[in-house]
């Protein structure tokens, strides 16, 4: 087979590969507060609570993912309240009855970044519950609402990238560093052709 009909079918698979995952929707996280799931943090045998101070709830959040144990029983009813400075920031509850594991517990949409809120998550249940974090905190993870694709994100992902560097490119970051990507893999091909005598 020609060197260029493979390059141009292998370029092919990419471009689809890439359109596929871009365009597939799903449910999205907003942030967390990067604490691992790696330990039992709360263990509780009926009814119980478990505050956190100092979390910080990201812009769009519209539901908080927990990880929750009852040894093979049904998942107990979830309440979740964040508040800072004594006001209500949000606040959301799921029903029991499902299967423990990861649980979605959807809350009042949250429209600005909040930081120093306290977080906290009642159980309502009989049986033993267990929450997962990491030296001796819930790991907190955030969901946007609804189902998003990548594709509908990547003005978001700009922006966060924008962020976290200098004016110097502003909300160009992603373009820019798809450009390069970009100019990358013409400089390969063109290396391949040009190596091979195609």
């Amino acid at each position: 087979m020609p060197v260029r009909a493979v390059l141009a079918g292998g370029l092919a698979l990419v471009v689809v590969l890439a359109a596929v995952v871009l365009l597939g929707s799903g449910e999205r996280s907003a942030g967390s507060n990067l604490v691992p799931e790696s330990q039992e943090i709360v263990k509780l045998d009926g009814p119980g609570r478990h505050c956190q101070d100092g979390e910080a709830i990201p812009a769009n959040a519209a539901a908080l993912r927990l990880l929750v144990g009852t040894f093979g029983d049904p998942a107990p009813a979830v309440r979740v309240t964040a508040t800072e400075g004594g006001r209500v920031v949000t606040s959301g509850r799921l029903a029991g009855g499902g299967s423990e594991g990861v649980l979605r517990v959807p809350v009042r949409t949250v429209d600005d970044y909040t930081p120093g809120t306290r977080v906290c998550v009642s159980v309502r249940g009989p049986g033993r519950s267990v929450l997962y974090g990491s030296s001796g905190r819930l790991r907190l993870e955030w969901l946007r609402p609804g189902s998003e694709s990548w594709f509908g994100l990547l003005p978001t992902i700009s922006h966060r990238m924008s962020l976290a560097r200098s004016d110097a490119l502003g909300g160009l970051w992603l373009p820019a560093a798809a450009l390069l990507l970009a100019l990358a893999w013409l400089g390969a091909i063109r290396l391949v052709l040009r190596e091979l005598g195609a």
